[in-house]
């Protein structure tokens, strides 16, 4: 039979079956039809080959009358078409659906039994109907579809029973090239190892949520972790999201990893929280999956200081890998907040290569405007080096809407095509409106499954002229509106817990709520309008629980209905049943919500323990708004009536307040609770009121709160701080120790919990922190009085900074360097006596290993310990401690020769450290980061050296003197390498007594008195030469390791000027072994450099001369300094 259809032109003579041999064809050649037909065959044997129940001999035991009837129709038919050709289209076409009806009979599947009748029907020619084949490929590609979705098509069509529509809404329909782009994301984080994110936005129901589904399976086979979490307009706690999304790790790490990698990673989470690994367990419950021993440690009492992100950021080290990437989704992130994302913004910005993480955050593009604070993270994220994109996704195409008709009605696209038009027309290829609009046809019988037909069938004309909803939400409400009023009830409740709630809760309130029944949320999962999984039940999607919360017809009676739940949780709450204390709070505070205050000590009592909870776990937020609560609940008298939970309550909110910033409110709380504080609640309240005055640059005010508090104390604080006050306090402090020989740590005395030594030495150590920031007299002054103290009345874990400050500003500066490092040992070893010391060690490692240490130990050991140090201080929340151990270790790490590279990548972490605290300590946190971030720009040669000292005090009147002591060391380093030597001389003018054992007051002699000769190549007179040798032959004796190859050069190059050739030779040699032998590659290039000219200088072999500048050149390039390695390439070229 012909065709039009599959002709070039209708005048085209057109093959016949009779002429060629074969069907009509889209213009093949035998070959190509040939290959066709084995196509065609292969697919029938796999179709049929995997289904028993299709071939013939199954059919007769599954209904041999109809198969019998199947065997005599087909001979009569037969027959007659032997005998002779029907006359009529119409008995044709009747005798075809007979055929049809007869194949489904046997329980051949609708679309094969179609396809049959359809083919057939090809001999109407012109009379077909619309839906008949085309071509040969067109049967090929049904029968492919059939194949390789059989579980869609191949199934018996069922004889009585009335089918449900079902929808698969896990299957991505017309986002290929989006899950292309996002899978792409994933495969180069497994290449590079560095994190990522990437951003999805578009309207509601365009499957921004489907598409990042879709890539599970991939980053699961992959071996990466996948973890998301869902916020919606109700989330009072984002952060707590967050936290939720890192607690699935544990237990995917037992699942995917196997028992060598999680025994690894045991280990690495004891080695590197050691004690706080109970801190970590408290902000992720799971994570205590992954202990080593079942013994649990006592969390430390930091109440809200704990930082959150330091800790994620190392447990995401210790979890993720190149192999092993962790894929983290937040669904909806328009409804998050700044410090999320903040969070988000430390985690992702971690050093390059130390953790893998694929951040995917989707939103609407309708509710991010441009001052979003998602807007501000991604320009963050940008600025740290984290490669950031985008993926917008609008309507899907018409094909891809036919193919989720298809599959849902069962059909195979061909027959579907007028339909899925009708609903691309409604709904401009929105995913969800098109699966709703579906589903609304069928609701209203516009689309209907007929048992004779045994198949989903339509009118097109009547569904066009049917008008409905014009969006996806009025079509949900409409569904929610026909449900029972049990599973309306079931909806609205569940609404009351935002986009979801977990099986306890709602088992809880099921056998106390009559009109809740559980079995109506498993028929809201049939009907689509929710999803279970192990945790408890969710909202299909946000558009559904919008409509839920609608179903309250007041603000009134939602609030009815949240103090309905909060009075059954609580009770379950307070018997023990249910342990998730904010849930309750937060549903029993929206049942009170539209009373202004009241007084209900139940509610005050509740809301204080929900708000201890949040800043135990960092979720200050959170702390703030259950504090507020607590004091809106307090009653009036509440001093005479409530003193110990006003205590509690006025003291908990004083430190959410301040957490979050809003310290006249802390300040104030304080000021209200001292008055009726017993004496452990005041020293607690003074103390917060103390770093809180410090943290808002009032630091006289702070400073003179301690004071009084030691005033009241019984502590005699010196009135003037002169230098004579210093002198006779420092000797006292002196021959104290002296006579305590406190070498023995073990047998020296400490303080019991509750001796009267606890809050003194405690507020010493405060006094000791914030003179800092003083006169320098003061800082010596306190630190003598904390000394004092502990060898008086015993020490506590306060008393290490305070013996650590003495040793390294008052022992250490008159010089007396042996007794200095018995003091700072003695500071290090008594805090291993306490178990809780580890918030105190980061500040005395500071001031251990950025300076008492460098005369005893080499400067690479410093480093690892400085560095253990800021990881200890971002640990605990002391910004200040992590930040000045920081800085340490990168002034320390140009001293060691780590890699300038590697330097510059520390100090950007520190900047984003600095970044997130920039305001506390007036800024000098920030000033003394860009000294050192400065430095290591000019060195590699990412700015020039101006030849200005850069580098302005950010806070006048606090103790400026060491700021710029320290601004002439660094101009001192700048010059010294990028030679400009003069100025580099000019530099020693201002090295002072005080300031004389400072590694940095060494190493400005040190350039000062090579640079002196390299001013000229005829100088021979150096005043700083025989300063420079004399201090390294100093230190020399006390480390070798650190000052010896320092001595040697110095030495060769006076050696050289002065014409003593062979022993400046030696000198050389012996100095550049030296900086090997110490690792100081810096150094060792120096030396080779310094040689090489003292070679041309004195008529050296010129072959020589070359071999030492390229041993030169080659320890700069390792260095990374690159004026001095394009200097080296520049004398070896001429």
């Amino acid at each position: 039979a012909d065709d039009s259809r599959t002709s070039p032109t209708a005048d085209d003579s057109r093959t016949s079956t009779t002429d060629a041999g074969h069907p009509p064809t889209t213009g093949m050649s035998n070959e190509e039809f040939d290959e066709v037909l084995a196509k065609l065959g292969d697919l029938l044997y796999k179709l049929y080959s995997g289904n028993p129940n299709l071939c013939a001999t199954a059919a007769k035991e599954v209904n041999p009358i109809a198969f019998q009837r199947l065997n005599v129709d087909d001979d009569v038919v037969g027959g007659h078409h032997r005998q002779k050709r029907r006359s009529t289209a119409v008995t044709m076409l009747g005798q075809f659906g007979e055929r049809h009806a007869q194949l489904k009979d046997l329980g051949v599947p609708d679309v094969t039994a179609c396809l049959v009748r359809d083919l057939l029907e090809v001999s109407l020619g012109d009379f077909r109907p619309d839906t008949s084949v085309a071509s040969i490929e067109e049967v090929c590609e049904e029968l492919q579809l059939m194949h390789e979705k059989s579980g869609i098509f191949m199934f018996a069509s069922p004889i009585v029973e009335q089918p449900r529509l079902e929808i698969d809404t896990t299957v991505l329909y017309g986002r290929e090239d989006e899950m292309s782009r996002l899978l792409s994301v994933h495969d180069r984080l497994r290449d590079t190892g560095e994190s990522e994110a990437i951003l999805i936005d578009g309207y509601s129901g365009c499957g921004k949520t489907s598409l990042v589904i879709s890539v599970i399976p991939h980053v699961v086979k992959a071996g990466g972790y996948f973890i998301g979490q869902k916020l919606d307009q109700f989330s009072s706690s984002p952060i707590a999201l967050v936290l939720n999304a890192f607690d699935m790790l544990p237990p995917l790490v037992l699942e995917k990893c196997n028992q060598h990698e999680v025994e690894s990673i045991k280990r690495d989470l004891g080695c590197i929280f050691g004690d706080q690994l109970a801190s970590l367990v408290r902000l992720l419950p799971n994570a205590a999956l992954l202990r080593t021993s079942t013994q649990s440690s006592t969390p430390s009492q930091l109440d809200g200081k704990l930082r959150i992100d330091y800790t994620l950021q190392l447990f995401a080290r210790i979890i993720s890998s190149r192999q092993r990437p962790i894929v983290l989704h937040l669904d909806d992130i328009q409804h998050t907040d700044q410090y999320s994302l903040d969070l988000l913004q430390h985690i992702l910005c971690d050093i390059k290569g130390c953790s893998s993480i694929l951040f995917v955050g989707s939103f609407r593009s309708n509710e991010l405007g441009d001052e979003h604070p998602v807007n501000g993270f991604m320009r963050k994220l940008d600025r740290n080096g984290t490669l950031t994109s985008n993926i917008h996704l609008g309507g899907i195409k018409l094909e891809s809407i036919n193919a989720l008709v298809s599959n849902s009605l069962r059909l195979v696209p061909r027959y579907c095509k007028d339909l899925s038009r009708e609903i691309y027309r409604r709904t401009d290829g929105n995913p969800l409106f098109a699966i709703e609009t579906l589903r609304s046809f069928v609701g209203t019988g516009l689309i209907e499954y007929r048992l004779r037909q045994r198949r989903w069938c339509w009118d097109i004309d009547q569904i066009g002229d049917v008008k409905l909803s014009d969006n996806v939400s009025d079509l949900i409400t409409l569904k929610i509106a026909a449900l029972s009023d049990k599973n309306r009830q079931a909806l609205k409740t569940l609404s009351c817990f935002g986009s979801s709630a977990n099986h306890d809760i709602l088992n809880t309130l099921s056998m106390e709520l009559e009109n809740l029944q559980l079995g109506c949320f498993d028929e809201l999962v049939n009907s689509g309008l929710l999803n279970k999984n192990d945790a408890g039940y969710n909202f299909s999607h946000d558009k559904v629980l919008e409509a839920a919360v609608s179903l309250f017809p007041t603000e009134f009676e939602r609030a009815d209905c949240h103090r309905d739940i909060g009075r059954i949780l609580l009770d379950a709450f307070d018997t023990g049943v249910l342990e998730c204390v904010g849930i309750v709070a937060d549903q029993c505070n929206l049942g009170l919500a539209s009373e202004a205050h009241v007084a209900c000590t139940n509610m005050a009592r509740l809301n204080e323990k929900a708000a201890a909870s949040a800043l135990k776990k960092a979720n200050r937020k959170s702390a703030l708004h259950y504090s507020s609560n607590a004091m809106r609940h307090l009653p009036e008298n509440c001093w005479q009536s409530e003193r110990d939970l006003s205590i509690r309550v006025y003291l908990t909110h004083a430190k959410s307040a301040a957490i979050n910033g809003v310290m006249d409110e802390a300040k104030d709380a304080i000021d209200k609770l001292l008055p009726y504080a017993n004496a452990i609640d005041k020293m607690a309240a003074l103390s917060l009121k103390g770093s809180i005055l410090a943290s808002s640059r009032q630091i006289q005010e702070a400073l003179a709160t301690i004071v009084g508090v030691l005033s009241d104390l019984g502590e005699t604080i010196p009135q003037t701080f002169d230098d004579e006050t210093l002198e006779l306090l420092f000797a006292q402090t002196l021959q104290s120790i002296r006579e305590n020989s406190i070498s023995e740590v073990r047998k020296f005395k400490l303080a019991s919990p509750n001796d009267e030594a606890v809050p003194i030495i405690r507020f010493y150590d405060m006094a000791v922190h914030l003179s800092h920031l003083l006169h320098t007299n003061m800082l010596d002054i306190f630190a003598c009085k904390s000394v004092m103290a502990s060898l008086k009345m015993g020490c506590t874990k306060f008393s290490s900074f305070g013996l650590a400050v003495f040793a390294a500003r008052g022992v250490l500066a008159r010089d007396w360097v042996d007794e200095s490092l018995v003091i700072g040992l003695f500071a290090l070893k008594l805090l291993e006596r306490f178990s809780d010391a580890d918030d105190q060690r980061m500040s005395v490692y500071g001031e251990y290993y950025g300076t008492i240490a460098n005369f005893s130990t080499p400067f690479q050991l410093c480093c690892e310990r400085l560095n253990h140090g800021k990881e200890i201080g971002l640990f605990h929340g002391n910004h200040m401690g992590a930040i000045w151990n920081g800085n340490f270790f990168l002034h320390s790490g140009l001293l060691a020769a780590i890699e300038l590279s590697k330097l510059q990548k520390e100090c950007k972490y520190q900047e984003g450290i600095v970044e997130g605290d920039k305001d506390q300590y007036f800024g000098t946190t920030a000033a003394y980061t860009d000294l050192v971030k400065n430095t290591l720009d000019i060195l590699t040669g990412d700015k020039p050296f101006s030849g200005r000292i850069e580098g302005d005090w950010p806070c006048p009147g606090a103790n400026v003197i060491r700021y710029e002591f320290l601004k002439k060391y660094h101009h001192s380093v700048r010059a010294f390498w990028t030679r400009d030597f003069s100025q580099c001389v000019w530099c020693t003018s201002f090295l002072e007594d005080m300031y004389k054992n400072l590694p940095t007051s060494i190493m400005i002699k040190f350039y000062g008195g090579l640079a002196g000769y390299c001013l000229s190549e005829s100088e021979t007179e150096n005043s700083m030469i025989d300063v420079a040798i004399a201090t390294m032959k100093e230190k020399e004796a006390k480390c070798a390791h650190n000052f010896r190859n320092k001595r040697l050069l110095l030495e060769a190059e006076k050696l050289s000027r002065a014409g003593e050739v062979e022993e400046a030779d030696i000198a050389y040699l012996s100095a550049i072994e030296a900086a090997c032998k110490a690792r100081f590659v810096h150094e060792q290039g120096l030396a080779c450099e310094l040689a090489a000219a003292h070679y041309s200088r004195n008529g050296g072999e010129d072959g020589l001369r070359r071999d030492l500048l390229q041993q030169a050149l080659e320890c700069y390039k390792n260095w990374g300094c690159k004026p001095r390695v394009e200097y080296i390439a520049k004398m070896i070229a001429e």
